[in-house]
């Protein structure tokens, strides 16, 4: 049920979101592209479908209709983060039980705020760029960067908004050979940026929980949706569509993205299954029905099959 709360809120979330886009492609009738676009991330989600695979305690969704409009779609982001965590946490930890002396930490890097969101991201795009140049160069032997103690990394773009206008920044879960100094890196970065020198490297917890942690902060939301006006969001999906913001390079080069936003079933054990429908009156999805499976195959029972003499009773609940 926590699930599905936190589900209910997301699709209310992009139900909202949806009927904004809807709006503007009424505005511009030609536009048949929003049209389309606002009837994706309305009917995305509509219908989940949960398997509860109570012999080993793992719930999965096995069945929905995703649009993948991530910079739109809050369920689909969190979805795309959940999967995106599950696909590569297993790639870190073998790089860290073959080299146990990398060090992991998160590392932010900030540029000024401003009102132009394109020309925010293009300078952080930019600079950042720049700062790998230089972590190449070091480790050709041509100069020094503080960012050539990072033996690989794996980044991505967050954007936020607030009274002085749009922050973006990157969060990067980065294997260190030595510890960086903070400092010399916020004068690098400013060197860069000429406008930016706000950095944080910060050492994540050890243990698998603390790298997960650490992992999820770099997958979740480029938006922060709870924090946007739903026009900022719509703004931002126009201006950041289609732009890469996530990567990897050295060690953790080979990031894996996730084909679907969905679980895989498990095969061979018996599960309740569960299937919700969104209600927009309620903003909260509803239980339609249950089913019980011995297994994957067709042997299967509705509750309305419990009465039926030609069948064995279910086994308790």
């Amino acid at each position: 049920m926590d699930r599905i709360t936190r589900y209910s809120g997301l699709k209310n979330r992009s139900y909202v979101i949806a009927k904004h886009v809807r709006e503007n492609s009424m505005r511009s009738p030609k536009d048949r592209k929003l049209a389309k676009l606002a009837n994706d991330v309305s009917q995305c989600a509509h219908y989940l479908v949960f398997h509860d695979y109570f012999t080993v305690d793992q719930l999965r969704l096995v069945k929905a209709i995703t649009c993948k409009k991530t910079l739109l779609c809050p369920f689909c982001a969190a979805r795309r983060a959940a999967k995106q965590l599950e696909k590569n946490l297993p790639r870190v930890k073998q790089v860290l039980s073959l080299q146990p002396a990398l060090k992991p930490v998160m590392i932010t890097l900030t540029v000024k705020n401003g009102p132009n969101l394109q020309e925010r991201y293009l300078h952080l795009k930019q600079s950042y760029a720049r700062l790998q140049q230089r972590r190449r160069d070091a480790l050709k032997g041509k100069g020094f960067s503080q960012f050539s103690r990072v033996a690989g990394g794996i980044h991505s773009y967050e954007f936020t908004k607030n009274t002085e206008g749009w922050h973006p920044h990157i969060h990067i879960i980065a294997l260190l050979d030595t510890w960086i100094d903070q400092k010399a890196l916020s004068a690098e970065w400013l060197d860069i940026t000429g406008d930016s020198f706000i950095v944080d490297v910060r050492r994540i917890q050890p243990g698998e929980d603390g790298l997960a942690s650490g992992m999820l902060e770099v997958f979740k939301y480029a938006l922060k949706f709870q924090d946007l006006a739903v026009e900022d969001t719509f703004h931002a999906h126009t201006v950041l569509n289609k732009r890469r913001l996530i990567g990897c390079f050295g060690v953790l080069r080979g990031l894996q993205e996730p084909e679907s936003l969905l679980d895989d079933p498990l095969d061979g054990l018996p599960f309740h299954e569960y299937s919700y429908i969104f209600n927009p009156a309620s903003g909260a999805y509803d239980l339609e029905k249950t089913r019980f499976h011995l297994t994957a195959a067709d042997n299967s029972y509705t509750d309305r099959q419990r009465t039926d003499p030609a069948r064995p009773p279910l086994p308790p609940d």
